[in-house]
């Protein structure tokens, strides 16, 4: 997994807003990373990890590169590879979208932008348990009937 956090590092250095290199926020794009390919499937995570791994090893192609991996670049020639990369819509696009996802799941940042998704919730769990209050009870009233008839049917 190191090689993994070496590529989506220098990755999230090009792709996300300048304040990534503020403070913590590497390591905690890097947590919601791991958090995020955690929750995947193995097969998907090996999709993914091949994909970071053939964007950093295809840096060696890129002529500024000189023959280096990505995770080697300097800062100008990673981030020219990038926008090369990214000038084509395909995977690398795809991988800029989750890690930059990842970016704007930092507490710190979502208080930034003015993102706090609490209020609006609670605003429409109040306005849908006043629309269909009758049918959430009844629908939880019939379901616990349910579970009480299968309980009782299986304990004698």
């Amino acid at each position: 997994m190191l090689v993994l956090q070496q590529v989506v590092e220098r990755f999230a250095l090009v792709v996300c807003p300048p304040r990534v290199r503020e403070g913590q926020r590497l390591d905690g794009v890097l947590r919601e990373f791991r958090l995020m390919t955690g929750a995947l499937r193995p097969s998907a995570r090996r999709v993914l990890l091949t994909a970071f791994v053939a964007i950093d090893q295809g840096a060696r192609l890129y002529p500024r590169a000189r023959g280096r991996r990505l995770v080697r670049l300097g800062d100008d020639a990673a981030d020219a590879y990038l926008t090369a990369l990214l000038a084509r819509a395909g995977l690398a696009e795809r991988l800029k979208g989750i890690v930059v996802m990842c970016y704007y799941e930092l507490p710190e940042v979502k208080q930034e932008i003015g993102y706090d998704p609490d209020p609006y919730i609670a605003a429409v769990s109040r306005r849908r348990l006043q629309s269909y209050g009758a049918e959430i009870a009844a629908a939880a009233a019939a379901s616990a009937a349910s579970a009480a008839a299968q309980s009782a049917a299986v304990d004698p």
